[in-house]
């Protein structure tokens, strides 16, 4: 963790990066803007040493003026966390794939990096038989294994571009907090669990979901349901992404 002071005009659209030498872009590191007498300090959170930058990086979709996820989608976005479909469009109602989600993640965390080198070696004899080494996410779902971010289906496949259910989204969430806090899973009660569709959750998500929702990480399709087997849409990814960086303060 690194804590530096910068002169910093709007701390909301502003990000921590760090250069990947593997793309030539930049990338966001997890970082939180604090200010104390006028200034802002920056906390970075980052296991390597590394030249990092702050950037100020505003961003609006033409799509998401009236949308409910506006504030958290844009948000992700000034932070070089997610992108647009385009340039002015986000499509938040597009829903989401395995792999898609777990590059999502993977790039949230800060992953990644320094990982490359061993894993661009794994990535050669497929760590999952349908994730080919040439696809765009092979590297960012072979880091998420490597973390133990996602599992297979069996077989020794993921499926990447299967649609990701809501389900299985707040279960690789999980995942996530207990890497960073460095935690075990909690056995929830199904009694705990507070939605009336609890019957049509998968036995392996019960105690997640609960577990998030205890915690406040997610909310219901409806006041009362979950709709477990639907499939997430990218702003719902975008929400809960931003919500747990905020729980495990990795994130304003």
């Amino acid at each position: 963790m690194l804590s530096v002071n910068a002169e910093i005009q709007d701390p909301s659209a502003a990000t921590a990066v760090v250069y990947d030498p593997f793309t030539g872009e930049m990338r966001f590191v997890p970082s939180v803007f604090t200010v104390k007498n006028g200034k802002t300090d920056v906390t970075v959170t980052r296991n390597t040493n590394s030249m990092y930058a702050i950037v100020q990086n505003k961003k609006t979709f033409d799509d998401m003026s009236e949308h409910w996820a506006k504030k958290d989608v844009e948000s992700l976005a000034a932070k070089m966390i997610i992108q647009g479909i385009t340039d002015r469009a986000f499509t938040p109602d597009l829903q989401v794939t395995r792999a898609q989600f777990a590059a999502l993640l993977v790039r949230g965390l800060g992953l990644g990096l320094e990982l490359e080198l061993e894993l661009e070696a794994a990535t050669e004899s497929q760590i999952f038989t349908d994730v080919a080494d040439t696809e765009w996410y092979a590297l960012e779902v072979a880091t998420a294994a490597k973390y133990g971010l996602v599992q297979g289906v069996g077989e020794n496949k993921f499926e990447p571009d299967r649609l990701i259910t809501r389900e299985q989204m707040v279960v690789m969430i999980m995942n996530a907090v207990r890497l960073v806090k460095g935690t075990t899973p909690t056995e929830v009660s199904n009694y705990m669990m507070p939605f009336s569709d609890h019957n049509q959750f998968s036995d392996y998500a019960r105690s997640a979901v609960a577990e998030a929702a205890k915690d406040g990480l997610v909310h219901g399709k409806t006041e009362a349901t979950f709709a477990p087997q639907e499939a997430a849409t990218r702003a719902e990814a975008a929400v809960l992404i931003k919500q747990a960086m905020q729980h495990l303060k990795l994130l304003n």
